[in-house]
């Protein structure tokens, strides 16, 4: 099975190491700069090619990887389709709910497989927090914290080192470089978004150092929303672009108790119940979740689902959509807007 990784990025040797990792997968790459996918190619030992139409013609091809500025998304979605192609997309999916439709349409009438990157869901820690809330997204009630209270979740940091993720016009900014997956994982425990409210959307920093040198930037770096589920869950969604040291986690309240943790194997992630529930223990619960890989864990599900044919379960174009929707209110109801 051969995939193809459209941009040789900061993602890209990311997702060269998941699929390497996974079942009977060929890696081929392309860029729109044939030099840096040449560059990586030899670093990794990997096949590359000079365009990406090679890579659509090559009936040895059955997916695209797409490690791309979300402006390209929808173009290289479309002919990946037209083509006969699988499809995994870097987060966001696209820059519209409208757009992210399109997508699920023609997706639904392919027969092809679709998968949006949302990693933060592959994390132990998240993983353990949808197992306490299970249910939640369809009662607003936890068989371990009861009926939910609060909701925050934080993540910060410098974002990634590539000037178009600072730039509006090439969709950067702290919304979808990094509130992105505060939205996903809400939309993940606590059902679809119902409606979103942003408190703060500012640009805190116009100027900042972006790969060795000082650089005029002009997407939003800070941003606080309050989102609230069809489930009656509020959640409170706090990211940005300047924190010194990369940041997250999420903190969960409920009437028996609360569950921290984060993405990070160096952070804690504890549950504390006050009677015993669930199958777990009154009193605080550590967890010990190790230095998994859940960005392997993660390119690993969408081969799985290459081989099945099917959906992989979550991380789909239907979420996508939803998210968005509940972006485009977060821009409107921005008090700069």
């Amino acid at each position: 099975m051969k995939i193809a990784i459209i941009g040789c990025g900061k993602q890209a040797p990311k997702h060269i190491g998941g699929l390497r990792s996974s079942r009977g997968v060929e890696v081929v790459l392309v860029d729109a700069d044939p030099a840096l996918a040449q560059a990586l190619a030899e670093e990794t030992g990997v096949e590359w090619v000079e365009t990406v139409q090679e890579v659509l013609d090559d009936p040895g091809v059955v997916a695209i990887d797409i490690c791309t500025p979300v402006t390209s998304h929808v173009e290289l979605i479309e002919a990946g389709l037209a083509a006969g192609k699988d499809f995994f997309c870097e987060k966001p999916l696209c820059s519209t709910s409208a757009e992210a439709r399109e997508i699920q349409a023609q997706l639904e009438g392919s027969g092809r497989i679709g998968m949006v990157g949302f990693n933060y869901r592959f994390a132990p820690a998240m993983a353990e927090c949808k197992r306490v809330l299970s249910g939640v997204a369809e009662t607003g009630l936890s068989p371990v914290l009861g009926k939910i209270t609060s909701a925050l979740l934080r993540v910060g940091g410098r974002g990634g080192h590539q000037l178009w993720k600072h730039q509006k016009a090439e969709g950067g900014g702290a919304i979808n470089e990094m509130l992105i997956h505060l939205v996903d994982l809400s939309n993940w425990f606590f059902g679809p978004i119902e409606h979103a409210h942003s408190f703060v959307e500012e640009l805190l920093r116009p100027e900042r150092p972006i790969s060795g040198q000082l650089e005029k930037v002009d997407a939003e770096d800070f941003v606080l929303v309050r989102l609230t589920s069809r489930s009656g869950i509020e959640s409170f969604c706090q990211a940005d672009l300047i924190t010194p040291s990369f940041m997250h986690y999420i903190d969960i309240q409920g009437e028996n108790g609360t569950f921290f943790g984060s993405i990070q194997p160096d952070m804690p992630s504890f549950l504390f119940c006050v009677e015993a529930a669930g199958g777990y223990d009154q009193g605080r619960t550590d967890f010990d979740f190790g230095h998994r890989n859940f960005f392997q864990a993660q390119m690993t599900t969408f081969v799985d689902a290459l081989h099945d044919r099917v959906q992989p379960d979550g991380c789909g174009v239907e979420d996508s959509v939803n998210l968005l929707d509940a972006f485009e209110q977060i821009r409107a109801e921005s008090p700069g807007s």
